[in-house]
């Protein structure tokens, strides 16, 4: 089986998520092309576990003070490489398309008619698990940036719904290793204001 394995770059999360997931794929001998988007292909690191990688601008979300700007995403994203990378994305090759978030690989399953899985966060929002401030917006957002024809949710809790865990990567070998020690990922928030308040914890 050939799959094209398509990951939302902006931040991290989507691609420690395909990290453990390329190492569950290799035991079965998968062939698995990953496409990367949302940063330039210069601010990624660490990245030998996807092989020759592709890179495309896709869509990204500005943010401000850990929200998103939505008038800022709307006038920052390059809708024309977009709709041209969506376009030209050859997937005669494959027989599924997996993508985490990722637009690309999504709306080019989607006008081919191949089989999409969506998987990750923003999925498990179909379900009625609790949300703060969502409005129609940010709901189409979840609907429609990456869309796929199934859909794998994750989150931390179930709340009752099919919703799995989060992936994580257990090969982290200093990750628990030394007190003291908190690791804190809030890459959009206002970093003097994640300081501030990280301090209070000590």
């Amino acid at each position: 089986m050939k799959i094209l394995y398509g990951v939302q770059g902006t931040g991290n999360g989507h691609i420690t998520r395909a990290r453990a997931m390329a190492a569950a794929f290799r035991p079965y001998g998968l062939h698995v092309d990953y496409l990367f988007s949302g940063r330039p292909k210069h601010n990624y690191f660490d990245m030998q576990e996807f092989g020759a990688w592709r890179c495309r601008p896709g869509l990204t979300f500005r943010s401000d003070n850990g929200k998103i700007d939505y008038s800022q995403t709307a006038i920052k994203n390059r809708y024309w490489t977009f709709a041209k990378d969506v376009w030209s994305l050859d997937l005669s090759p494959y027989d599924l398309v997996i993508k985490d978030f990722e637009p690309i690989s999504a709306w080019a399953g989607r006008v081919r008619g191949k089989t999409v899985i969506s998987m990750g966060h923003q999925p498990a929002f179909d379900y009625s698990v609790p949300v703060a401030g969502a409005d129609l917006r940010s709901r189409l957002v979840m609907k429609l940036f990456a869309p796929g024809n199934i859909r794998i949710g994750m989150h931390w809790d179930s709340f009752g719904a099919p919703l799995l865990p989060p992936l994580i990567d257990l090969n982290c070998s200093d990750a628990t290793t030394t007190p003291r020690k908190l690791l804190v990922y809030l890459p959009f928030e206002d970093q003097e204001t994640v300081r501030r308040v990280v301090a209070e914890l000590r």
